[in-house]
């Protein structure tokens, strides 16, 4: 009950300063939160206006970066024309061979290790004659 009495007593008030002169020095605070009202309410539209703004932006410049990025990148006929048979480059060689090669490799150094220790066991002897 008190609340309505409260607003009832603001709602005479504001009618009385809205009616009366904006210099009236009784509607001061009347006149003071009203232009904070406004001014609130502009703020938020010129928020929302701004967003709306800049999430138009950010997705024309995404737009923009997809076509750029599908510009770079030839389309999918072009690609199928052009692809790799990459089954002809990197087929597997059978595990015996690899494990052959390796350790022919690994007597090739052995035998290089054991020419550096020794010395002159790795240059060619001139023919005296």
């Amino acid at each position: 009950m008190e609340t309505i009495r409260q607003l009832r007593a603001l709602w005479a008030y504001a009618s009385r300063c809205a009616q009366a002169p904006a210099n009236a020095p009784a509607c001061d605070s009347f006149w003071n939160w009203t232009a904070v009202a406004a001014a609130a309410v502009i703020v938020l539209i010129a928020l929302h206006i701004l967003r709306r703004m800049a999430r138009n932006f950010l997705a024309v410049r995404a737009e923009r970066q997809r076509l750029a990025e599908r510009a770079r990148v030839a389309d999918p006929d072009t690609m199928a024309r052009y692809r790799v048979e990459s089954e002809k480059f990197y087929s597997d060689p059978p595990q015996e061979d690899i494990q052959e090669r390796i350790r022919q490799l690994l007597d090739e150094r052995k035998l290089e290790d054991q020419s550096l220790l020794r010395p002159g066991a790795g240059r060619k002897r001139e023919d005296p004659g």
